[in-house]
């Protein structure tokens, strides 16, 4: 008989998250997720078969918080470009991706040596789909309500947002000042205009 699991799975979860966003997959070893979680390898591998399997976990942790804080509100019906403008007010805010100069555990992932497994790739790949048709809604919102221009394609803006969100992450992650990043974001949305 098997012994019951000692651990809650989302508190490991949320501390593996941590770990990942700060160092991404390949710069954590399984000697760090046993002591940032509190759990032993056997503990880790019984639950989520590896440790691409407990990253996995967290990318969807942290996709499921982006869906909550950035995602839905860009999709809500009347959603538009004050919509556009709070998401990327809060992505460059102390609370977004410069918390901790991490940037976006995705941005961070779509770039690295684990995205060419499938699992992993076929997951940043639908994450930036999804963020990509929020912005579309909310583009398509603001053209409704009269505010983008008739010459601006939503699709076209749509890929640039998630351009900009990228260079966003990247920036947090390379500790640039908080002007600079948020004259980098007033450029961006003034292509809105």
């Amino acid at each position: 008989m098997t012994r019951p699991r000692e651990f809650d799975t989302e508190i490991v979860t949320d501390r593996a998250l941590d770990l990942f966003s700060r160092a991404g997959f390949a710069g954590v070893s399984l000697a760090d997720l046993e002591t940032v979680t509190g759990v032993g390898r056997k503990g880790l591998y019984n639950t989520f078969g590896s440790k691409r399997g407990l990253f996995i976990e967290a990318l969807k942790r942290y996709e499921e918080r982006a869906l909550q804080m950035i995602i839905v509100p860009l999709e809500t019906e009347g959603a538009g470009r004050a919509e556009i403008v709070r998401v990327f007010g809060f992505v460059a805010s102390p609370d977004g991706q410069l918390k901790g100069n991490r940037g976006c555990l995705f941005c961070l992932t779509a770039k690295s040596e684990v995205a060419r497994f499938e699992d992993v790739g076929a997951r940043v790949s639908d994450y930036f789909g999804k963020l990509r048709h929020g912005f579309l809604c909310a583009l398509q919102g603001a053209r409704k309500e009269g505010d983008l221009a008739p010459q601006k394609d939503p699709e076209v803006l749509a890929d640039f947002l998630i351009g900009t969100v990228m260079g966003l992450s990247a920036m947090a992650r390379a500790h640039r000042p908080a002007a600079q990043v948020k004259h980098y974001v007033e450029t961006a949305l003034a292509a809105l205009n």
